[in-house]
């Protein structure tokens, strides 16, 4: 039966695994050190990647030789070096100390938690990205069994595979009923041209971190990166990259499929090579990302998607395409800013059908116009616009956060040429494939 799968390469699997939602990651067990200065002191015991209350590299520990001079340390010292089989793991910050008959510690690693060699040119480097979506790819082996799990992103310089585990279901059904963090993918990067450095990895991994973040919806990043020297791992990076805590929301990549995913990173990393346009492409992912987990709510969500999409219009229609010059591209009221943006889209500016509570408020002229004049409300404090905004519907602000959303996504993936299908939040059909739509800057757009 294995025949039938020969062609297929092999699965990627992490080295370190995860069985269930938020399980402890154990890093290190024995003696490591704390160096400040000119001072050293052993510690017999343990560190551990933990996910709650904090996110990242703990240890705790006790002294192995206590004395007068340690006790004033750690007392009159809470950031040391931290050092692992006489390699620097990282910076750490003592958070708690007890004394009695010995000294007991703990404490937490700040930023980079390497264990290893980093200054080790590698081969290549595997990663675990938790709390990513389903998306059914290409076809991968894990002896008889195979699945279509694996996406490939690819550029100039490096290649990127990424391959969702072979029991994504099961693991997924238990990080939506436990919630907080799991490994959901596992993925390998190789540079095409020579090894890669470990100090050249934080922007390759920012980039692409920020990009899958766009496909999710919600925050995500490559994490337990280990790095490959000659089929040996020589590093572990244990590094608390941000993560989302997961949560469901709705994204726009059509119901599972890759298709268009490979050009759209090809375009996403050459806008990245310009520091003025990945600056605009953090902060407009960040605005995204946080109006569409709702984590201000309805009301403050809206506010972040009018702020990315004023960064939008400045950017691609003012600085990009020069569509307006001088004071004239600053005086234009919000409302039109959007309108000149939709039509770049080549979106009307209709109401969606289904936005019933939206499109039967009074006095709005148009989608743009009910955006802005209910944004305003919230924003603008006056007496009138806070008895406006108490008698609105719940539904016309969530609406609302919907169609600012939908009006940043289609931005988005215009400015990365994107040519395909994209789910429309503000179609609400019965089923999810109901709502895969063509761009509407296609010919045969829907």
């Amino acid at each position: 039966m294995d025949n039938w799968f020969k062609d297929y390469p092999d699965i990627i699997k992490s080295g370190i695994s995860m069985n269930e939602p938020n399980e402890i990651i154990p890093i290190y067990n024995g003696v490591f050190k704390l160096i400040q200065d000119q001072n050293q002191v052993d510690i017999v015991g343990q560190i551990n990647f933990i996910w709650f209350p904090d996110s990242g590299a703990h240890f705790t520990g006790e002294v192995k030789e206590s004395s007068l001079d340690v006790v004033r340390l750690f007392k009159d010292t809470e950031k040391f070096k931290l050092l692992i089989e006489e390699l620097e793991f990282g910076e750490c910050l003592i958070t708690k100390t007890s004394f009695g008959d010995g000294i007991t510690i703990g404490g937490s690693l700040i930023k980079t938690a390497v264990k290893g060699d980093k200054s080790i040119p590698v081969s290549k480097v595997r990663f675990s990205i938790p709390n990513f979506k389903d998306f059914f790819g290409l076809s991968v082996r894990d002896g008889s069994w195979s699945g279509k799990n694996r996406i490939k992103f690819e550029n100039d310089d490096y290649l990127i595979i990424i391959d969702k585990r072979r029991d994504f279901k099961e693991a997924k059904e238990s990080l939506s009923s436990k919630g907080g963090y799991l490994n959901l993918w596992n993925g390998e990067l190789i540079k095409k041209k020579g090894n890669i450095v470990f100090d050249h990895l934080e922007d390759v991994q920012h980039c692409f971190s920020t990009f899958l973040s766009f496909l999710n919806g919600r925050r995500c990043s490559l994490l337990f990166k280990q790095g490959f020297h000659e089929n040996e791992i020589v590093w572990t990076d244990y590094s608390d990259y941000f993560v989302d805590i997961y949560k469901f929301v709705p994204s726009w990549p059509q119901s599972h499929s890759i298709k268009g995913l490979e050009e759209l990173w090809k375009i996403f990393s050459n806008l990245w090579n310009n520091e003025d346009d990945k600056d605009f492409l953090v902060t407009v992912i960040h605005w995204y990302v946080e109006a569409n987990s709702h984590s201000a709510f309805s009301e403050g969500s809206i506010i972040m998607t009018q702020t990315g999409l004023e960064l939008i219009y400045n950017w691609l229609l003012i600085e990009k395409q020069k569509l307006l010059v001088g004071k004239d591209a600053e005086n234009i009221s919000a409302s039109n800013k959007i309108r000149l943006l939709l039509s770049h889209l080549k979106v009307n500016f209709d109401f969606p059908s289904s936005f019933t509570q939206l499109k039967g408020m009074p006095d709005m002229i148009d989608a743009p116009d009910a955006f802005v004049q209910i944004r305003n409300a919230i924003v603008h404090s006056q007496e009138e616009k806070r008895k406006k905004l108490s008698k609105m519907h719940y539904m016309a602000k969530y609406d609302a956060l919907q169609l600012g959303l939908w009006y940043m996504e289609l931005s988005l993936l215009r400015i990365l040429e994107f040519d395909g299908v994209y789910h429309n939040r503000c179609i609400r059909g019965v089923y999810s494939s109901q709502c895969d739509v063509k761009v509407p800057w296609t010919k045969d757009g829907n």
